[in-house]
């Protein structure tokens, strides 16, 4: 039976030849097509126009909100977005946001619609490289010529849309290498396809040399970019710094470009300087929600609050349409509100939280909130009560407290000087997140505003300590060769701190070594398949967990259960 080799970067494997698929790509009935449109004529208009060329599957959205949920649940082969969505939400605000979040396929044809008056914003910032844009007013003819350009352009994509879907991303990198080795018009698609590949399965490494080696020849701002974000996660700040602030000299409308750089800053804590940039990339483009929100935690270290309350407030309101609400914004936003005084503005964001987080324990975080405003108020009693129902709630959780909510319950609890159950919420969070540097800084800030920040100190590298020992304790019982107990040593852990992603990306490690070693084992393989979907929910752009679910799936062919 032939060994598993681990994932690499480098020692690839040959792939198989993909099956050669057969389509038509003149008849539009085999694809499945959204038209977002907010003018419901216009929507009519151009369900009549594809109907005229054999489209059958077409649906509808007018709004951002309801096309990024429809995406959410739905692939689409053809999307028509106008540009103009008359919400302030444009289409290249929606395009930027589906590809963020892994929404659009490879092989999607994306085209914005625009009218000839805001053609110039729309081609300035034609980086975001929708498949094509088309003015209006047009023909049908128009409209079927470019989808069919595109359609043929993207086919070539399909087979890496498939190794996609089932995450097998090391296979889907040899395809682009296979694509463009074999030249055509479209090869510097592949490349450009593996260079996205590579950053999402965290080859930092290699992203930073082949953008190096492309750049030696062309200047291209996508390389750039990846070249830049590649540097970053190596921690190559000033070379970084140094590319982003180079492709906003040359290409102003690159948002990404900004996001970059502000990144860059904040990790040299050079953090006025961060906000000033963010604000520059909120004032050019204001409606991507993961922007607005590093403003406001940039704004709230700078101190800023009035930035940070009003930037945080936007955060939350574009959240909620976009259907990404998360509940730390909330809580930022709760506190900066408490810090200005305006106990009136906390208390309608409490009755947000229990309106937009209904079946989630973080709920529990509108009566955290309604503790700190009495307190504010003076009602220290009332305050007491409040805390000790949510301490209640949050217990009754199915699962622990989130770390936002931890957290603020921890910050209550010390503004009550109840020292002990503030320590035991801020341990449990550290131990989900104990190589989190931001995490870190923000139980710092925490605990200094109650005059408390060496026990702040003291608490973050205890448990990172322990943490270490635990792994240290795993790996020495691996490296005697007792792969058994290093796995069951993880296992027992993982119960203890389910949300913390090294922890789990270790224990699926060791679970795999063992089934490679010992033998096919129903119930640990059971246990790495569930922990890989865990790491998934945790962090989608992990690269080591996509690395160890291709290990999986090797583990698993090997044994004929897949």
């Amino acid at each position: 039976m032939p060994k598993v080799r681990p994932y690499s970067f480098t020692e690839r494997a040959a792939v198989d030849e993909p099956q050669a698929d057969v389509v038509d790509v003149n008849d539009l009935s085999s694809y499945k097509i959204l038209v977002i449109e907010n003018v419901a004529e216009m929507r009519t208009t151009m369900g009549m126009m594809l109907g005229q060329f054999g489209a059958t599957q077409v649906e509808y959205a007018h709004r951002s909100g309801e096309a990024l949920g429809q995406l959410r649940r739905y692939s689409y082969d053809i999307i028509l977005c106008a540009f103009d969505l008359g919400t302030g939400f444009d289409g290249l605000y929606l395009f930027e946001e589906a590809r963020r979040h892994g929404l659009l396929k490879a092989s999607c044809v994306f085209i914005v619609l625009t009218a000839e008056r805001q053609s110039t914003k729309v081609i300035g910032a034609a980086e975001l490289a929708p498949d094509a844009i088309i003015l209006k007013p047009f023909t049908g003819e128009t409209l079927y010529t470019r989808i069919l350009r595109a359609l043929r352009k993207k086919h070539r994509f399909k087979p890496i849309d498939d190794a996609c879907i089932a995450h097998d991303f090391l296979r889907a990198i040899q395809l682009c290498d296979r694509a463009a080795s074999e030249g055509g018009e479209d090869a510097l698609e592949f490349v450009r396809m593996k260079v996205h590949l590579m950053l999402r399965v965290g080859d930092w490494k290699g992203t930073r040399d082949l953008a190096r080696e492309l750049l030696g020849t062309v200047d291209f701002p996508w390389a750039k970019m990846a070249l830049g974000k590649a540097l970053y996660q190596l921690k190559e700040y000033d070379e970084a710094q140094h590319i982003f602030r180079q492709v906003i000299a040359e290409h102003e409308l690159i948002m990404d470009a900004y996001d970059g750089l502000a990144k860059t800053q904040a990790a040299k804590h050079e953090v006025e300087a961060a906000k000033q940039t963010l604000q520059d990339a909120c004032r050019r483009s204001p409606y991507v929600v993961g922007r607005m929100r590093e403003l406001g935690e940039v704004a709230v270290i700078a101190g800023d609050l009035p930035l940070a309350e009003q930037t945080l407030a936007e955060t939350v309101r574009l959240a909620r349409f976009s259907f990404w609400p998360q509940i730390s914004d909330y809580a930022a936003l709760g506190e900066v509100q408490l810090q200005r005084g305006d106990v009136g503005a906390a208390r309608k964001t409490a009755d947000s939280i229990r309106k937009d987080f209904r079946t989630s324990n973080d709920r529990v975080l509108a009566e955290v909130l309604e503790s700190n405003v009495a307190l504010k108020l003076g009602d220290k009693v009332k305050a007491r009560s409040i805390l000790e129902n949510a301490l209640h709630s949050a217990a009754q959780g199915i699962e622990p407290p989130s770390s936002t909510l931890g957290l603020a319950l921890a910050q209550t609890c010390l503004s009550h000087n109840r020292v002990t159950e503030a320590e035991e919420l801020t341990r449990a969070v550290l131990k989900n997140r104990h190589d989190d540097p931001k995490l870190a800084a923000l139980v710092t800030r925490l605990y200094k505003t109650q005059g408390r920040e060496d026990e702040a100190l003291r608490l973050i590298e205890a448990t990172a300590a322990d943490i270490v020992t635990l792994n240290n304790e795993a790996v020495a019982l691996a490296q005697a060769g007792n792969l058994k107990a290093a796995a069951e040593r993880f296992l027992a852990a993982g119960k203890e701190m389910p949300n913390n992603l090294q922890m789990l990306l270790n224990t699926v490690n060791a679970l795999l070594a063992l089934v490679n070693q010992e033998g096919w084992h129903a119930t640990y393989m059971q246990h790495a398949g569930d922990l890989l979907s865990r790491i998934n929910t945790l962090d989608p752009t992990s690269g080591r967990g996509l690395q160890l679910a291709e290990i999986y799936r090797k583990t698993k062919r090997r044994y004929g259960m897949q």
